[in-house]
């Protein structure tokens, strides 16, 4: 019989770790687990959540760390920023810990947060530093490159279309979108987007000031799709440096 009231979110741990953790870690590991699947709070959410000090988070982290209960890596958020990210791995444990009769207490080995691996048992010891040889390490360099393509060429070209007056272009623009579309061109049309964007709105500017029709600049993420960038790709092209030969050289 279930005492819970229906659609009230919980958190659940596996009765064995009775007299196996101190309250500090109970609480921590709690609190982690409620933040699944995007489990990187830091350690001043994770003592305010648990009414911890953050100095007692890091000692406790470290702990459930060196029981094999917990596993600390690092990921790069949105700004770039390296942070920590945790695994909870009570359910490697599980094994070596004294569990429960399933058919007293059903469901309190219910998974309803954290990360189950894929193998029971075995150590999962974790130093806290992603390899080149874990399976998480291109992620991150992918998330770094991802990162940095961002702020090196779509953001100065974002804030250059967000820029053209509402007069030649429309006024509904999509950022999310338009970073989505960005992402897929080639690395050199990226590199060269923002130069493209500068043409097309001098040549546009001109036509206007001839009185020519002009049409506006649409919602930035079509204008991608839709390469209306793409006849300037030729014109914007670095050329190869030359050098004039001069009369008077004798050779």
């Amino acid at each position: 019989m279930s005492f819970i009231p229906e659609n009230t979110p919980f958190i659940a741990l596996p009765t064995a770790l009775k007299g196996k953790v101190t309250p500090f870690q109970l609480s921590v590991l709690w609190v982690l687990q409620s933040y699944y699947p995007n489990i990187w709070p830091s350690y001043t959410k994770i003592a305010e959540d648990a009414k911890m000090s953050r100095s007692k988070v890091i000692t406790t982290v470290d702990e459930l760390v060196e029981l094999n209960l917990l596993q600390k890596q690092f990921r790069i958020d949105e700004s770039g920023q390296r942070t920590n990210c945790y695994r909870v791995t009570i359910w490697n444990q599980l094994k070596a810990l004294p569990v429960p009769d399933p058919s007293i207490h059903a469901g309190s080995l219910i998974h309803t947060g954290g990360s189950v691996p894929r193998t029971l048992g075995g150590s999962t010891r974790n130093t806290g530093v992603v390899h080149e040889n874990d399976p998480n390490y291109n992620n991150l360099t992918k998330t770094k490159l991802t990162i940095k393509l961002i702020n090196t060429f779509f953001e100065p070209f974002w804030e250059s279309y967000r820029k053209i007056p509402t007069s030649m272009r429309v006024v509904s623009q999509s950022k999310k979108l338009a970073k989505a579309e960005f992402m897929k061109l080639s690395r050199k049309t990226q590199e060269r987007l923002l130069q493209c964007l500068e043409a097309d709105i001098r040549a546009r500017s001109k036509q206007l000031k001839n009185d020519n029709f002009t049409p506006l600049f649409p919602d930035c993420f079509r204008y991608i799709k839709n390469g209306q960038f793409e006849q300037y790709l030729l014109s914007t092209a670095k050329k190869p440096t030359t050098f004039k030969k001069h009369k008077n050289t004798p050779f």
